[in-house]
């Protein structure tokens, strides 16, 4: 029984991490109408996770489609509008994943954000996703 709890825990997990991206928007979505999926991109997911002590735990992945050569960005760990660390990410292939980690000083509400520009088929597109939590 622990054992299908375990299944079933990983699972509805996976599916809340690997959502579809949206990407460029039609004039319709802009004007409120519904946007497009993304030209490049099957999935990115950004995580935040804050111990007690303050170590933190800055994680990006992003699947490219097929075709997809070059993912290349920044992921920044910000307190309000101040940026506490930033770090440059890139991948050669369909996707990247990273894994960072820096020590918080000071509590309060935390963003990680990614933005990535993703090639594929000789098409470029720029992607961004952020998360928040609590310190």
């Amino acid at each position: 029984m622990k054992y299908m709890k375990k299944i079933i825990v990983v699972t509805l997990a996976l599916v809340l991490i690997f959502q579809p991206v949206s990407g460029k928007q039609s004039s319709a979505a802009a004007n409120g109408g519904i946007s497009t999926q993304s030209l490049t991109t099957t999935s990115i997911s950004v995580l935040l996770h804050i111990d007690s002590d303050g170590a933190t735990q800055c994680t990006v992945y992003v699947l490219g489609k097929p075709g997809t050569t070059k993912i290349a960005g920044t992921l920044k760990l910000k307190k309000g509008t101040t940026v506490v660390k930033s770090w440059n990410i890139s991948s050669n292939g369909q996707s990247l994943d990273v894994h960072k980690t820096c020590y918080l000083l000071s509590k309060g509400t935390y963003k990680l954000e990614a933005k990535v520009k993703v090639t594929c088929k000789g098409t470029s597109e720029t992607i961004s996703k952020t998360t928040t939590n609590t310190y």
